[in-house]
C-alpha cells in the first residue's frame, strides 16, 4: 500500500473503490451477454475473496451490483429477458450485496489501519524534519560562532601586531636619538667611549688537534637461500586456476537462470491486463477438429473457457458450439446451451477462436464485430485466429481505446469498410503460451 493512498481518508477511498465498478451499457451487446458477464463477475468477485485479494473482489462485487440494479435497465432488450435469468441474477444480487457488506467493513478497518499508520509516519517525518531543523539550526548558530570567534582572534592579532610595531618604531626612535647624542661627543683625548665595566675577553687557548683515523665500512654478509622451497600463498595452499575459473562459470549459470525466472515473474505488457495463459498446442488441436471444414473452405469457431488464480487466467477448456460456417464468416446458434456449459464447469468466457480457412490471420470487419462484446465484458478477452493456408496464428485484441470506441459505435451489419488508420485492432502481449497446460476440446456440433 502506498503511502500516496494511505493518505486518503477511508471512506473516500470505499466510494473510490466503488466508483471503479461503473460499466456503460452498449446498445449493440445483447442484454443476455451482459447477464451472462454478470454470472462471470460474481465467479471472479468469489476467486479473489477466497484468495483474500479483498479490493478487488469488491470492486467486482460492485460492478455487479451497478449493472443488476441500474445499468441493465436501461438496455433496448431489457423487457424481453426471460424470468428465469432476471430470478437468477436477482438471487446473485442479494449474495452480492451481503458479501459487499462483509467485505467494506474488513476495507474499512485496513483503511482506518493504513491511515493511522501513515499519520503516526506523517507525525514522524514531521518530527524529524523539526529535528533536523533545529539541528541546522544550532550547526548554523555554531558556524557563526566560530567565524564572530576567529573575526575576535584576528582583530587582537592585529592589535596585537601593531603594538608591536609601535614598539618597535619607539625603540629605533630611541636608538636614532641616543646616536645622534654620541654623535656630537668629543673623543679627542680618550679614545672609543666604552662603558665603565668594559673589559676585553680573555684569551684562550688554542685547541688541540685531533688525529682522525679514516673509516673502512665492515663487508655486508651474503645471504644464503634455500632452492628447495617453493612459495605459497595466504593460507599456504597454491592457488588453483581451474577450480577458479569452473567456479566462476557456475555462478554466472545460476546468476543467468534466476535473471530468466525473475523475467517471467516480472513480465508487463502494454495496457497493465492480467496474463491469459494459452496452451501452446492448442491452435494446432483446434484445427485438427476444424480439417473437414477447412478443407470445404468453410471457417470453424470455438469459445474460450477458463480459471482464474493469482491474477492469472488460464485457458482450460475450448467449446465448439451448435454453429453456422462460411467461407469468411462463423455464427454460432443455440448460445443457451453454451451459457449451461459454462455453469457447469463454472468457467469464466476469455475469447474466442477460429479459423480462416483461405486468408492470412488477421480479424475482419465482421471478426471485429464479433470480438468487440468478448472485449467490452472483460478487457482481457482474446481473439485467436488460425490460418493453416499459410501457417499463421495470430492473437488479437481491438485497441481499447480507438478500435474499442469505433467498433462499439458502428451498427452496420455484415462485412464494411472501416478506416484502419490508426489501427483498429493488434497483437495482444497479455497473452502467454506454456506448454504446462493443456485445454479439453469439447465439440457440440453434431450434438
Amino acid at each position: 500500500m502506498t503511502g500516496d493512498r494511505a493518505s486518503i481518508p477511508p471512506t473516500e477511498r470505499l466510494r473510490s473503490l466503488f466508483a471503479m465498478g461503473q460499466i456503460d451499457i452498449n446498445k449493440h451487446v445483447p442484454i443476455r451477454r451482459y447477464y451472462r458477464s454478470c454470472q462471470e463477475i460474481l465467479r471472479m468477485a468469489g476467486v479473489y475473496y477466497e484468495e483474500k485479494n479483498y479490493e478487488n473482489s469488491y470492486v467486482l462485487y460492485a460492478k455487479f451490483i451497478i449493472l443488476s440494479l441500474e445499468k441493465l435497465k436501461t438496455h433496448p432488450a431489457y423487457s424481453k429477458v426471460p424470468p428465469s435469468e432476471k430470478a437468477a441474477n436477482k438471487k446473485g444480487l442479494k449474495i452480492a450485496f451481503e458479501v459487499a457488506e462483509h467485505l467494506k467493513k474488513l476495507l474499512k478497518q485496513k483503511y482506518e489501519q493504513e491511515h493511522k499508520k501513515y499519520l503516526q509516519e506523517k507525525e514522524r517525518q514531521l518530527l524529524l524534519a523539526q529535528e533536523e531543523e533545529e539541528k541546522r539550526r544550532k550547526e548554523e548558530e555554531r558556524l557563526m560562532q566560530e567565524k564572530e570567534e576567529e573575526l575576535r582572534m584576528l582583530e587582537a592579532q592585529q592589535i596585537d601586531a601593531f603594538i608591536k610595531q609601535q614598539k618597535r618604531k619607539e625603540l629605533e626612535e630611541e636608538r636614532l636619538a641616543i646616536e645622534a647624542q654620541f654623535a656630537k661627543t668629543s673623543i679627542n683625548d680618550s679614545g672609543p667611549l666604552l662603558p665603565v665595566d668594559f673589559a676585553p675577553p680573555p684569551v684562550l687557548p688554542e685547541p688541540q688537534q685531533l688525529k682522525v683515523e679514516p673509516y673502512t665500512p665492515a663487508p655486508a654478509p651474503v645471504p644464503t637461500f634455500d632452492r628447495n622451497l617453493k612459495p605459497v600463498t595466504l593460507g599456504g595452499q597454491v592457488p588453483n586456476e581451474t577450480a577458479k575459473t569452473s567456479s566462476g562459470s557456475k555462478t554466472q549459470n545460476d546468476m543467468s537462470s534466476t535473471a530468466f525466472a525473475a523475467s517471467l515473474t516480472q513480465t508487463k505488457n502494454k495496457y497493465g491486463l492480467r496474463t491469459i495463459l494459452c496452451p501452446s498446442n492448442l491452435p494446432l488441436d483446434f484445427m485438427k477438429y476444424a480439417k473437414a471444414n477447412t478443407a470445404r473452405n468453410v471457417e470453424t469457431c470455438g469459445v474460450l473457457f477458463g480459471k482464474l488464480a493469482n491474477e492469472v487466467f488460464v485457458i482450460t477448456h475450448v467449446l465448439l458450439p451448435h454453429q453456422k460456417g462460411a467461407p469468411d464468416s462463423c455464427d454460432t446458434t443455440r448460445e443457451e446451451d453454451m451459457w449451461d456449459f459454462q455453469d457447469e464447469y463454472d468457467g469464466i468466457c476469455l475469447g474466442w477462436i477460429h479459423t480462416h480457412p483461405s486468408q492470412t490471420a488477421f480479424l475482419s470487419s465482421v471478426d471485429l464485430h464479433t470480438h468487440y462484446p468478448y472485449q467490452c465484458l472483460m478487457s482481457e478477452s482474446v481473439a485467436i485466429v488460425c490460418s493453416g493456408k499459410f501457417n499463421e496464428i495470430g492473437y488479437f485484441m481491438l485497441t481499447p481505446h480507438h478500435g474499442m470506441n469505433v467498433i462499439g459505435k458502428c451498427s452496420k451489419p455484415g462485412f464494411h469498410p472501416h478506416n484502419t488508420n490508426p489501427a483498429l485492432f493488434e497483437t495482444c502481449d497479455h497473452v502467454q503460451t506454456t506448454t504446462s497446460q493443456t485445454a479439453q476440446i469439447i465439440d457440440w456440433r453434431n450434438k
